[in-house]
């Protein structure tokens, strides 16, 4: 007798804004990928401006980016352009996830986009430039050379 264990398929969030190129560049490599390999997770496309992050997602994204020492990786300047060298004294240095929770909330345009995380395996990226995407579903197992 055989049977076979329900698997669960793992779900990859991406962050994102339908006005960014970028975003919109992240998403079509994700749809290609899924067109490649169906089925080999499921995509659930998060628009941040109309469903603000919530607190524990912010505090699980900014563990799976490593970025706790520094919670300004995932902003981005007022002006909306990253940050670089000495313009890091210009971008508001959040101190906890409640104070980069209330930045995002007042100021969506302010975080990094897109990311897309996998929640099942802990890990993130901030997919700038989208190709980052590629490198990021190979580490992970989902697709192939």
């Amino acid at each position: 007798m055989s049977f076979r264990m329900n698997v669960a398929q793992p779900i990859l969030t991406l962050v994102f804004n339908s006005a960014c190129n970028k975003c919109n560049k992240t998403l079509s490599i994700l749809h290609k990928a899924l067109e490649q390999q169906p089925g080999i997770f499921s995509l659930d496309v998060l628009d941040y401006q109309k469903t603000p992050l919530t607190q524990d997602q912010l505090r699980n994204i900014v563990q799976y980016l490593n970025i706790e020492n520094d919670l300004s990786k995932i902003l981005r300047n007022e002006d909306g352009t990253t940050k670089e060298g000495d313009t890091a004294s210009k971008v508001e240095q959040p101190k906890s996830i409640q104070e980069l929770a209330n930045i995002v909330k007042e100021q969506p345009i302010r975080l990094q986009r897109p990311i897309l995380v996998d929640w099942d395996k802990g890990r993130a990226i901030i997919a700038r430039p989208a190709e980052k995407v590629d490198g990021f579903l190979k580490e992970l197992g989902y697709t192939k050379e």
